[in-house]
């Protein structure tokens, strides 16, 4: 199995991932409210390239969700912002989910056509191994990044998620997988003192939002694999259900 890695969405030229199979990493924080919105009921996670293009799907079907963020903060107009711990059952239980933000949901466009499109964060590591593991073909990862820039928090992502396989199976990566797999090598880190010093951690801990990032950082919380089918992120069920 190979492993290709992209250090940001801006490194995906259109059309390179078409047919291919891709895992969208976002950890702070759009990867991680699209698995916890699904894990709380949600029916589907959209994604949408504009604010603009959002509020016109929400005209045409007024029960839609719209969360997002610019610059961290919530959308004026939007139902939620981008933190994880507003999509509560209580919130979004049995509703679609239109998201709209700063990097992950670009990161999404650039994979659209994909063959396979799986969203991966800390909190679903291990249902994602399991995933590559029984499927076992080749992956790209596309680390989001923030604001264009490469994102030690979802390198960091991408790097266990690529520890954990090779504990499982044969996977070969690029030169940027290889550096990111180090930190893990000996089985004994600590993901907190390896991300503390982050761009990112450390700007949305300065706009108060430490509890999203202490959620965000809870290794293997949910057991679920958002996919990709049609137009939005769905649970997976079971492994053959997207080629159906």
């Amino acid at each position: 199995m190979h492993i290709e890695i992209y250090s940001t969405h801006n490194q995906v030229t259109d059309n390179i991932l078409n047919g291919k199979n891709v895992i969208i990493i976002d950890v702070l924080r759009a990867t991680s409210v699209v698995a916890t919105a699904l894990n709380n009921g949600a029916l589907k996670v959209m994604t949408s390239s504009s604010i603009e293009e959002a509020f016109a799907k929400k005209e045409k079907d007024p029960s839609l969700i719209l969360g997002g963020e610019r610059n961290a903060k919530k959308i004026k107009g939007f139902d939620f912002g981008n933190s994880p711990l507003e999509y509560t059952s209580e919130n979004i239980a049995k509703k679609s989910i239109l998201l709209c933000t700063t990097n992950g949901t670009q990161a999404v466009n650039k994979a659209k056509g994909a063959k396979v499109l799986i969203a991966a964060s800390f909190l679903n590591i291990e249902a994602v191994v399991e995933f590559l593991q029984n499927l076992n073909e080749d992956f790209s990862i596309i680390c989001s990044g923030t604001n264009d820039n490469f994102s030690l928090d979802d390198g960091l992502c991408a790097g266990l998620l690529l520890h954990e396989l090779r504990e499982k199976t044969t996977v070969s990566t690029n030169d940027l997988g290889e550096l990111i797999v180090m930190p893990f090598k000996n089985d004994t880190f600590s993901l907190i003192d390896l991300i503390q010093s982050a761009y990112h951690l450390k700007y949305l801990i300065s706009m108060g939002y430490s509890k999203d990032v202490d959620y965000c950082l809870d290794i293997n919380r949910l057991k679920i694999i958002p996919i990709w089918k049609k137009d939005g992120f769905i649970v997976l069920k079971e492994y053959h259900q997207f080629y159906q």
